[in-house]
């Protein structure tokens, strides 16, 4: 038995299925349309790529940060033991333990600078570039900072080598108020000595002219002359010593080693002894040394 309105409901039924199969073929279209395009899986592999590179260049300059910020650390470490430190061999150990930080340091900046060139995020690049440039900066201040370093340590030795001389010349000075006199005392008492009397012989009869005077022995004059050689040697050697104690390049310890050189030389040309002339001679040797001449220059010019 039909229902009486089968007509109706076949054609409501006819156009339920023509709307659904209508809905449902829009959203299937478009599925197809936009998954069957290659272009968004070509977006999609470049952007993980890109992702990739980026994930890699930061390990790169994370690893160079951490590098760095260590040989920094150590650096400092080492600059701290260097304040304190007065062992000259520890000392030269810290120098170079320090140097080898800031080689290493030289050599990662190095390996940085080429990595960068190759790095495809401009923000990487950036980066690379203000730590290259700061570094730069730490190591001319550096630089600066060793070269004070040096002059602090020459300053200082040039203080004790001050201290040094300054007693040297003392003692030369006092040396000097000694041996003149000894010279005096030593004059005066040949002076003061009696002429030698023999008993048994007749006294001679004086010439046309007048008596001769006593003559001192050998052994006297020797002394003298040995005594004066010494003065000489350390008035000499005080005007030396003086002219140390100024700067390398000044015009008053090039005047007064010229001084000290004319008065040994002049000391060399009579020396008393073969002592004597073998210290004049090392003692010119180091002053001509001092003024840019010949060693075994002995002269006069």
């Amino acid at each position: 038995m039909l229902a009486l309105n089968q007509t109706e409901r076949r054609s409501h039924i006819w156009q339920f299925a023509l709307l659904y199969l209508l809905a449902l073929a829009l959203p299937l279209g478009a599925s197809y349309f936009l998954f069957s395009n290659s272009g968004l899986v070509d977006e999609n592999a470049r952007l993980r790529a890109q992702l990739s590179q980026a994930q890699q260049e930061q390990g790169q300059l994370a690893v160079v940060f951490d590098t760095l910020s260590h040989r920094l650390q150590r650096v400092d470490a080492l600059d701290q033991r260097l304040r304190v430190e007065s062992n000259d061999m520890v000392q030269g150990q810290l120098v170079t333990a320090n140097q080898d930080n800031l080689n290493a340091i030289v050599t990662g900046l190095n390996e940085l600078r080429r990595d960068s060139a190759g790095m495809q995020v401009a923000a990487h690049r950036q980066i690379a570039r203000n730590i290259l440039r700061d570094f730069d900066l730490f190591r001319a201040n550096r630089g600066t900072i060793d070269l004070l370093r040096q002059e602090l340590g020459k300053t200082g030795d040039a203080a004790k080598g001050s201290e040094k001389l300054a007693m040297e010349l003392s003692q030369a000075k006092q040396q000097i108020i000694l041996l003149q006199t000894a010279l005096q005392a030593a004059s005066q008492s040949h002076a003061a000595a009696p002429a030698p009397v023999v008993a048994a012989a007749p006294a001679p009869k004086p010439k046309a002219g007048g008596g001769a005077a006593p003559m001192p022995s050998v052994s006297a004059l020797m002394e003298n002359a040995m005594l004066r050689d010494q003065l000489a040697f350390a008035e000499a050697d005080c005007l030396r010593q003086r002219g140390l104690d100024y700067k390398p390049s000044s015009r008053e310890r090039k005047q007064l080693l010229e001084q000290s050189r004319t008065a040994f030389v002049k000391l060399l040309e009579n020396p008393a002894t073969a002592d004597m002339k073998q210290d004049v001679e090392k003692t010119l040797e180091s002053i001509n040394t001092e003024l840019g001449r010949p060693a075994r220059f002995f002269g006069l010019l």
